[in-house]
């Protein structure tokens, strides 16, 4: 194919043209001088220049910048120093705690939806009451596709946002939080789905011959739960029905490998449950899932599927003694001095969970669940739990909760918890047994074992029922901590 002919750009020649309006010999020539080389500075291969030997780059890198003139400085508007201005009158700060960027964040998230939803605005004041404005905004932005992708309606919204990776995380709990307060939607029953889930993953892992009866009985228990709720009294709560059918499950899985030849309850006899007892690795639950084992035996004999009770006449000792780790003085010291003379270094939390813990025996649910209006900081009281009274506080103790309150009312949290964390500040449930845990974690100790060791040295130098009075605990679990030995260093020294 020939080539078109014309002037060349270089030489000016009529002629066959090469490339890019070029003779060949003109584009040889430049393509031999543009060619790449090591750079002298940066060492990258690159077009050099003919005078210095150097990459653009590098030659731009070493031209003389004009000096970077200080931003000017203003009077903030909200906190009074002379600082660089960022918006609004104020200074970099002041404009990143200000909330007035939430509601501005979601007025622009309106202007781009064709039809937003009347509650935007209102959600955007619930975040920014609640969290700083970075995360609020974060919330905002990622649930702008979604109101732009589908109706703008409370619940399919909702649901929109739970379809999302993790279930939505923190904005579908805020989210949840903020419907149910304006009831938008009714309380949606997340802790009852999970336990639901719960009950029949333990069916499930019940082998295939003792399955139906299993589910026979979680439903039983479920409407004898609403029968209690119904007539007033007590009724279980899931934590326990998951432990009576994590019982039938365990004695299920235990016929199946030990004893194939059982392969129906009504062939279940006294010896395989005294049998299944025995395997456990932790003799003190013996009791308790003999307990359980009796309330499926109950059923099962009111339903007709057995004959006989297999556990009926077999007995487990309950009250067996404490065995576990405590605190010696010399810890307890230390982790008072932690809490005390340290305590303007940790987090305000740590201080007052291990104070109430440690001097006082709170345990894991009294801490989670106590709420500000359980708190008299005029009187130094709380009320802890269950127990009869109100619990005195020590002025240690007082101060950190005083310092976690102060907290709390920084933070701008709208949960009614004394205890609040980074996930629970936009919901109003309590904080998790595993924040405890991770909170107390940097001082090597945990909120049972503060709990247990507070317990042991009340019930040794005490009276046991009168611990158990102060605690709102049975007698028998205040007697399971009296050690059997004399304490050497309290006797008189005769």
């Amino acid at each position: 194919m020939s080539r078109a002919e014309g002037v060349c750009l270089d030489c000016a020649q009529i002629g066959a043209l090469h490339a890019r309006g070029r003779c060949r010999s003109c584009y040889n020539r430049r393509h031999r001088e543009t060619a790449k080389h090591l750079c002298a500075e940066c060492q990258r291969l690159a077009v050099l220049g003919p005078e210095d030997g150097i990459c653009r780059r590098c030659r731009r890198r070493a031209r003389p910048r004009p000096p970077r003139k200080p931003p000017p400085l203003v009077t903030c508007v909200v906190c009074g120093r002379q600082r660089a201005h960022r918006a609004r009158g104020l200074c970099g700060p002041c404009y990143h705690h200000d909330p007035a960027r939430v509601h501005a964040a979601a007025d622009r998230i309106a202007a781009r939806l064709e039809g937003p939803p009347d509650w935007l605005a209102d959600f955007a004041a619930y975040l920014a009451r609640r969290l700083c404005p970075d995360r609020a905004i974060d919330m905002l932005h990622r649930l702008a596709p979604i109101l732009a992708a589908g109706p703008g309606g409370a619940l399919p919204t909702l649901d929109a946002v739970r379809r999302q990776p993790a279930g939505g995380g923190a904005l579908s709990r805020a989210l949840e939080a903020f419907f149910v307060q304006a009831r938008l939607v009714l309380p949606q029953g997340r802790a009852e789905q999970a336990a639901q889930l719960r009950r029949a993953r333990r069916v499930e892992e019940t082998p295939a011959g003792f399955r139906d009866a299993a589910a026979a009985f979680a439903a039983a228990q479920l409407d004898a739960r609403e029968r209690a709720r119904r007539s007033g009294t007590k009724p279980r709560a899931d934590h326990t029905l998951e432990i009576n059918l994590a019982a039938v499950r365990d004695l299920a899985r235990h016929l199946s490998a030990a004893r194939p030849a059982v392969t129906a309850w009504h062939l279940v006899t006294a010896a395989d449950v005294e049998a299944f007892l025995a395997t456990l690795a932790n003799p003190s639950n013996r009791a308790r899932q003999l307990h359980a084992l009796r309330v499926f035996f109950r059923w099962a004999r009111t339903r007709r599927l057995l004959l006989i009770d297999p556990t009926r006449g077999l007995r487990a000792n309950s009250n067996t003694p404490f065995h576990g780790r405590v605190l010696d003085i010399a810890q307890q010291r230390g982790l008072l001095r932690r809490w005390t003379v340290h305590a303007g270094t940790l987090p305000a939390n740590e201080p007052f969970v291990g104070l109430l813990a440690l001097l006082h025996g709170a345990s894991a649910g009294e801490l989670r669940h106590l709420r500000v209006e359980d708190v008299d900081l005029t009187r130094a009281t709380v009320h802890l739990g269950h127990r009869p009274d109100p619990t005195p506080l020590d002025p240690v103790t007082a101060a950190a909760l005083a310092r976690c309150l102060n907290h709390r009312d920084r933070a701008g949290a709208g949960n009614p918890h004394v205890l609040v964390n980074r996930k629970t500040k936009t919901v109003a449930g309590a904080v998790s047994r595993a924040y405890l845990e991770m909170l107390l974690a940097p001082a090597g100790v945990n909120p049972l074992l503060l709990r247990v060791t507070r317990l042991a040295e009340l019930v040794t130098t005490l009276d046991p029922i009168v611990v158990a009075h102060a605690f709102g605990i049975r007698h028998g679990a205040a007697i399971h901590y009296l050690a059997d030995s004399v304490d050497r260093a309290r006797l008189p020294n005769v």
